[in-house]
C-alpha cells in the first residue's frame, strides 16, 4: 500500500528579469523565488490499482512519481510504501518497484539489450530458471526477442521503449512507474504495451501509476485517476465519478450510406438531430449513436473549472 500524508516540496529558482537591463542585473544579482511543486497532499493506493496521474506541465505529476521512487527525499510530510520511506532506498524497497521515466534510460546505449538485462538479474538475485521464464515471455508478448542482441543505439524509439519496459518488469516489481510510456510511439505498439501492462496488473496483481498527457494511455490503463493542479489534488477518484455537470455536452453521430453506397459519418447536436435523419432516406441510416464530452476536454474543463 502507498500512503502520502500532507506531503509538500518546496525548491529554490532564479526569477528572470525582462529586456537587456534586467539581464544585467540578474548577471550581477539575482532574484531568488520559492516554488510550491507539491501542496500538502494526501493520498492512499491500494495493491492492484491502475492509477492515472494526469494535470497540465508543472503540476507536479513527475515531481510526485520522483519523491514515490525515492529519487527526492521529502522535508516535510510523510511517503510510505508498505510501511518504507522510498527515499532511504532500502533494498527490499528497491526489488519492489519498477521505473520507466521518458527521461531515463535504464539500458546501455552501446550494448545489446540482453546484457543490460544480465546484470539486472545479477542485482536482483534472480534465479537463472526465473529470468530465462520471465524474459522469454516478457520479450515475446512484447515482440522484440529478435531485438535482444542488437546493439541499443541501433534500435528505433519504438523498439528501445519495449526493451525499456522488459529492463523495468524484470523483476516483477510489486510497483510500476511509468511516465509518459507511449510518447511518440506508434498506434501499434502503443497497443502492444497497454496490453502488457494489463496482464502484468491481472496475474501479478501489479500496482501500476501512469503519467500522461496522452489520454489514451489513462483510457487503457487506469481504473482511478488523479487530477493534479498547481501541487495540489484536486480529484481522486473512479474516472466515472467526475461531476456529472461537465458531462451535459450531448452529441449525436449518425452513420448513413451515400447515393454512392459509401458510408458516411455525420455529428450533430441534439436539436438538430430530427431535421438531418429527415433528410437521409431511412433505408440508408445504418446506426445513430449518442456521446458526451471526450475524456480530454472533460478533464481540461474540470482543471479550468478548478482554476477559477
Amino acid at each position: 500500500m502507498i500512503e502520502v500524508k500532507n506531503a509538500t516540496l518546496q525548491y529554490t529558482t532564479f526569477k528572470r528579469s525582462q529586456g537587456l537591463k534586467g539581464v544585467m542585473h540578474d548577471f550581477f544579482k539575482r532574484s531568488v523565488i520559492q516554488v510550491e511543486a507539491l501542496s500538502d497532499i494526501s493520498l492512499t493506493i491500494n495493491e492492484g490499482e491502475m492509477i492515472g496521474l494526469i494535470g497540465r506541465n508543472g503540476a507536479g505529476k513527475t515531481t510526485l512519481i520522483k519523491l514515490l521512487t525515492g529519487i527526492l527525499p521529502l522535508r516535510q510530510g510523510e511517503i510510505k510504501i508498505d510501511q518504507m520511506l522510498p527515499y532511504q532506498r532500502e533494498k527490499v524497497f528497491l526489488k519492489n518497484i519498477g521505473v520507466l521515466l521518458g527521461q531515463r534510460s535504464q539500458l546501455i546505449w552501446d550494448l545489446p539489450a540482453i546484457d543490460t538485462y544480465d546484470m539486472l538479474a545479477a542485482i536482483y538475485e534472480l534465479p537463472k530458471q526465473m529470468y530465462n521464464a520471465r524474459l522469454t515471455w516478457l520479450s515475446e508478448q512484447l515482440e522484440v526477442t529478435e531485438l535482444l542482441y542488437i546493439p541499443v543505439r541501433k534500435l528505433s524509439l519504438g523498439q528501445r521503449v519495449k526493451c525499456e519496459l522488459i529492463a523495468a518488469l524484470l523483476h516483477r516489481p510489486k510497483y510500476l512507474f511509468l511516465d509518459e510510456p507511449t510518447l511518440g510511439l506508434d498506434f501499434v505498439t502503443q497497443k502492444t504495451i497497454y496490453k502488457i501492462l494489463r496482464l502484468e496488473n491481472q496475474y501479478h496483481k501489479t500496482t501500476i501509476i501512469t503519467t500522461s498527457h496522452y489520454i489514451k494511455d489513462i483510457e487503457q490503463l487506469a481504473d482511478k485517476v488523479i487530477i493534479l493542479n498547481k501541487g495540489k489534488i484536486i480529484f481522486n477518484d473512479k474516472l466515472e465519478q467526475l461531476p456529472k455537470e461537465l458531462t451535459t455536452e450531448i452529441l449525436f453521430d449518425i452513420d448513413f450510406l451515400n447515393s454512392k453506397s459509401v458510408e458516411k459519418k455525420l455529428t450533430c447536436a441534439p436539436d438538430k438531430l430530427n431535421e438531418i435523419l429527415a433528410k437521409i432516406p431511412a433505408e440508408r441510416i445504418l446506426r445513430v449513436s449518442q456521446r458526451g464530452m471526450e475524456l480530454e476536454e472533460l478533464i481540461l474543463q474540470f482543471i479550468k473549472g478548478d482554476s477559477i
